[in-house]
């Protein structure tokens, strides 16, 4: 199979997920078309990892939230979208989508790092796509060069609440999961 990401033709979801098998690699997956996973700065990965371990001491005593890394894979059937959140938390247990063991479609809460590529797109585009899934409650945008977070509630079906939280000495209320989270804690050894 040629490689993905140098092709024009229109994939089906299993040659997909049977490209990403047979590569390694991490592609993202857009009703036919599919695109190369870009790679990560140091401060992304560090916020990601600390993103993880907070969100993991956060839920160690709440079992029934877990959080995943950005190599889980996400579903969202109305757009038949595969991507991957920098962070995803779901509540209870992960839910499948139909013969894909790898892509969840009952995320509560999404985190994406934000960088110049892809920042537009992840305020935008990406975020209005997230909201076609009804388990989604949560949206959280972490800027890489400053201690910010602006967290999206839905509150209603189509009422979302924005909220911005900055200062390293700040804390952020994560509404979905009722808890915590402060920002000396995600920016750790980043700034």
């Amino acid at each position: 199979m040629t490689t993905p990401a140098a092709s024009t033709r229109k994939y089906t979801p299993a040659e997909y997920l049977e490209a990403e098998r047979q590569s390694g690699e991490k592609y993202a997956y857009y009703n036919g078309t599919i695109e190369p996973g870009a790679g990560a700065s140091i401060s992304h990965n560090r916020i990601v990892r600390n993103l993880l371990t907070s969100l993991s001491n956060l839920f160690s005593k709440e079992e029934r939230f877990e959080a995943f890394g950005s190599d889980q894979k996400i579903y969202l059937p109305r757009y038949n979208y595969y991507l991957y959140p920098d962070a995803v938390v779901v509540a209870e247990t992960p839910e499948v989508a139909e013969g894909v063991v790898e892509a969840i479609v009952n995320p509560l809460l999404i985190f994406e790092v934000l960088s110049p590529s892809s920042e537009k797109y992840d305020r935008g585009e990406k975020f209005v796509e997230y909201q076609s899934i009804p388990s989604f409650k949560e949206y959280v945008l972490v800027r890489q060069d400053a201690a910010e977070l602006t967290l999206f509630f839905r509150e209603q079906q189509d009422l979302w609440r924005s909220t911005e939280v900055s200062g390293l000495y700040s804390q952020a209320r994560l509404r979905s999961v009722d808890a915590m989270l402060a920002l000396a804690d995600v920016y750790f050894k980043v700034l």
